[in-house]
């Protein structure tokens, strides 16, 4: 696996962003993985990890061509990006109240992953 890919570094963090805490009410907080574990349309969360898991082992065993793959990183940052813009316009300036760490960094590791995917970030090599 090459770490010097900024794409590879992103999906990293997510997957890590992914057992972080999303929510924090208080008393309690969950991860993404609680999350996800509520069902409903919740477990869709599921996808955020496993594409960013197929973006790493495609780089290692190279199963799709470069374009493929170009389409796969924008998918595995737009979802995570999608889903949490939308939660910014529905719950409004109590986003900012509830969302915690894992949130954020998910986040932040999306729009790196778009970037780098695009050509506008590059790691130096």
């Amino acid at each position: 696996m090459n770490f010097k890919k900024i794409e590879n570094l992103s999906a990293i963090a997510i997957i890590i962003a992914f057992f972080l805490p999303w929510l924090n009410m208080g008393i309690f907080s969950l991860s993404g993985y609680q999350t996800a574990s509520i069902g409903g349309s919740a477990t869709l969360l599921f996808l955020i990890p496993l594409l960013a898991i197929v973006v790493l082992v495609n780089d290692v065993q190279g199963f799709l061509d470069d374009n493929k793959t170009k389409y796969l990183t924008y998918v595995t940052a737009g979802i995570p990006l999608i889903y949490i813009i939308s939660r910014i316009f529905d719950l409004g300036g109590d986003f900012f109240e509830i969302t915690s760490i894992g949130t954020y960094l998910t986040l932040a590791a999306s729009i790196t992953m778009l970037l780098g995917a695009i050509g506008v970030v590059k790691l130096p090599e």
